[in-house]
C-alpha cells in the first residue's frame, strides 16, 4: 500500500521541478516567451495535481488561500454595471470617448481585460509550485529548494561573468536591460539581488542541517565546500549588483537567520555555545564588510526618478478612484494621466508594489492582500514561538522560508520583483515551506 502511494508523487514532483526550471531560467524578464512555457508547465502541473486527488477536499488548508489571490482578478474580468464602470473622474472620461464603440456593449470592470488576463495566468506558476509543494514529503521539498538554489548559482556566476566583461558582453539574456552590472539570469539588477537575498536564508539552513548530520554521507566534508561556497558566491553575487536594496536586505537577512542558526545547532552543553559564537562572528563580519560595502556605493541615479513615478502614480490612483484601473493595466492608466511628464520614458511598473496594486484595484486587491499579511504574520509566529512540537530541520527549513518571503515582501515596497515569473515562482514554494508538515510533528507531541 504505502509504495502505490508514494507512485503518484514523483510525476508531481518532476513536473514542479521542470516548472521551477523553466521559470528560474526563462522567467527573468517580463512577457516574454519564457513566461508562456512556464505557465504551459504550471498548467500540467495543476492537472497532475487535480488528476492525483481530485477531490479539493482533501487538500490541505492552506490551499483555499489561493482564492484570496484570483477573486480580485474574476471580479475585474465580469461585467460590470455602467453606472460602477463610469465612476470616476478618469473611468469617466475614458468611457465616454469610448462610447461610439462600445454601445451598450457589456464591459468588464478592467479597463485592460487582456492585462487582467495575463495577470491571471502569471500567478499560475507560483500556485501550482505552491499547492505542489504542499502535498511533498520535506526530503521532496529539500530537493526543489535544491533545484532552485542550483538555478541561482548558476546565474550568480553569469552575472559575475556579466560584470567583469563589461557593458558591451554578450552573456545578456535580454535586450531592455542593465548593462554593464551584473543581473544574471534576469533582466534588473534589483530582481537579480533580491533574488540570491532571500534564498540565502536557505543555503544556511542547509549548511546547518548537514553540520547537524553528523557521520553520515550528507556531512561529507565535500558537501560543506560546496555549500559554503554557494552561500559566498551568492553573496558577492548581490554585493557586485549594484544594488543598494539587495545589500541592505542581505544584511538583514543573515541578521535575521542568526537565532534560527543557533536555535538548530543539535551540539549539547560547550559545544553549542562555541558553535553559537562562531554563527554570532560570522554574521557581524558579514553584516561589517557589507555595511562598508554600501557605504562605497554612489546615490542611485534613478532614486529620484522613483520617487517621482511613485508621485505620479498616487496622483493617478486618486483619478480611478474608486474602483481602480484593474489589475495589469498600470501602464494604460499610468499614462493616460501622466504619459507626458517624463518624456520618452515608459514606466511599466510604480516601484512599489502595494501602490500597484492601489491604483489597479483599490480596495478589491486591498482587503484580500491585508489577509495576506495577517497570515503571513501568523504563520510565522507559530514557525517562531510555537513550533516546538516539530522537528528540528523542519521548523529550521520553515524560518528560513519565512526570512526569504518576509525580504521579498520588504522589497515590494520600493520595486516590483513579484512580478516576475522566476522571483514570484520562488514566493510560492517559499510560502509552502513556511507551512510546518504534520508528517515532521514528533511522535511525543503527537501522542500528546
Amino acid at each position: 500500500m504505502r509504495a502505490a502511494r508514494s507512485r503518484p508523487k514523483s510525476p508531481v514532483f518532476l513536473l514542479a521541478a521542470i516548472t521551477l526550471s523553466l521559470a528560474m531560467l526563462f522567467g527573468g524578464g517580463q512577457g516574454h516567451l519564457g513566461d508562456t512555457l512556464t505557465q504551459l508547465s504550471a498548467l500540467t502541473l495543476l492537472g497532475a495535481l487535480l488528476w492525483r486527488q481530485p477531490d479539493l477536499r482533501g487538500w490541505p488548508k492552506a490551499s483555499l488561500w489561493l482564492l484570496v489571490l484570483f477573486v480580485p482578478l474574476l471580479l475585474f474580468l465580469l461585467p460590470w454595471p455602467e453606472a460602477l464602470r463610469g465612476a470616476g473622474a478618469a473611468r469617466g472620461q475614458l468611457l465616454q470617448s469610448l462610447q461610439p464603440i462600445l454601445g451598450r456593449l457589456p464591459w468588464p470592470g478592467s479597463l485592460n481585460p487582456i492585462g487582467t488576463e495575463r495577470a491571471a495566468f502569471w500567478l499560475l506558476p507560483a500556485a501550482a509550485l505552491f499547492l505542489a509543494t504542499l502535498q511533498m514529503p520535506q526530503a521532496q521539498q529539500r530537493k526543489l529548494v535544491t533545484v532552485m538554489v542550483v538555478w541561482l548559482f548558476i546565474g550568480a556566476i553569469l552575472g559575475l561573468a556579466q560584470k567583469f566583461d563589461g557593458a558591451e558582453s554578450t552573456l545578456y539574456f535580454y535586450s531592455n536591460t542593465n548593462r554593464g552590472m551584473a543581473v544574471g539570469l534576469f533582466a534588473n539588477n534589483n530582481h537579480y539581488a533580491i533574488a540570491m537575498v532571500s534564498a540565502l536564508p536557505l543555503v544556511w539552513a542547509s549548511l546547518v542541517w548537514r553540520f547537524n548530520l553528523r557521520g553520515t554521507a550528507h556531512s561529507h566534508p565535500l558537501w560543506f565546500v560546496l555549500v559554503g561556497g554557494m552561500a559566498l558566491v551568492f553573496i558577492i553575487g548581490f554585493m557586485l549588483s549594484g544594488s543598494r536594496a539587495g545589500l541592505v536586505l542581505g544584511m538583514l537577512g543573515c541578521l535575521l537567520m542568526l537565532p534560527a542558526i543557533i536555535a538548530a545547532d543539535q551540539h549539547q552543553g560547550a559545544k553549542h555555545w562555541l558553535f553559537a559564537a562562531m554563527a554570532v562572528g560570522l554574521v557581524l563580519s558579514i553584516q561589517l564588510g557589507l555595511y562598508f560595502i554600501v557605504l562605497q556605493f554612489a546615490p542611485d541615479p534613478l532614486l529620484d526618478g522613483r520617487w517621482q513615478i511613485n508621485a505620479a502614480s498616487r496622483e493617478t490612483a486618486v483619478a480611478f478612484a474608486p474602483a481602480g484601473a484593474g489589475p495589469g493595466a498600470f501602464f494604460y492608466a499610468f499614462q493616460h494621466i501622466d504619459g507626458l511628464l517624463f518624456g520618452p520614458l515608459n514606466v511599466n511598473h510604480a516601484h512599489n508594489d502595494f501602490l500597484e496594486l492601489w491604483l489597479e484595484s483599490r480596495w478589491l486587491a486591498a482587503l484580500p492582500g491585508a489577509k495576506l499579511l495577517l497570515a503571513f504574520v501568523w504563520q510565522g509566529a507559530r514557525v517562531w514561538i510555537r513550533s516546538g512540537a516539530y522537528s528540528v530541520h523542519a521548523v529550521l527549513l520553515a524560518r528560513a522560508a519565512w526570512v526569504g518571503l518576509l525580504l521579498l515582501i520588504v522589497h515590494s515596497a520600493v520595486d516590483y520583483p513579484l512580478r516576475t515569473t522566476a522571483i514570484s515562482a520562488m514566493a510560492g514554494l517559499l510560502a509552502a515551506l513556511v507551512m510546518l508538515p504534520e508528517s515532521e510533528r514528533l511522535a511525543e507531541a503527537v501522542k500528546d
